[in-house]
């Protein structure tokens, strides 16, 4: 499951940084700072729902699990990656 997340991130970095050589790299942070709110949308999903989960089988809970610790994991890398395209665009103009 995490390696899918890591492979979206790459995904998505490589399409901000064409973003930001190629148009704005403001756009690019901004776009960066989005997958981030998804990302955190996503992971507080995943952790309400199992929280709430009186009922889920132990093979759901093992994947809600799994999943809201890769989101966990790719909120991270679009927080680190939000902030490195800021001080891209502060440093670069």
């Amino acid at each position: 499951m995490i390696f899918f997340y890591e492979l979206l991130f790459v995904l998505v970095a490589v399409i901000a940084v064409v973003i930001g050589e190629a148009w704005n790299r403001l756009a690019a942070f901004v776009f960066l700072l989005a997958w981030f709110g998804i990302s955190s949308l996503g992971y507080a999903s995943f952790g309400a729902r199992l929280a709430a989960s009186g009922g889920l089988p132990d093979e759901d809970r093992h994947w809600h699990t799994d999943a809201r610790d890769g989101l966990r994991h790719l909120r991270l890398l679009f927080g680190l990656a939000a902030l490195a395209a800021l001080a891209w665009r502060l440093i670069a103009g």
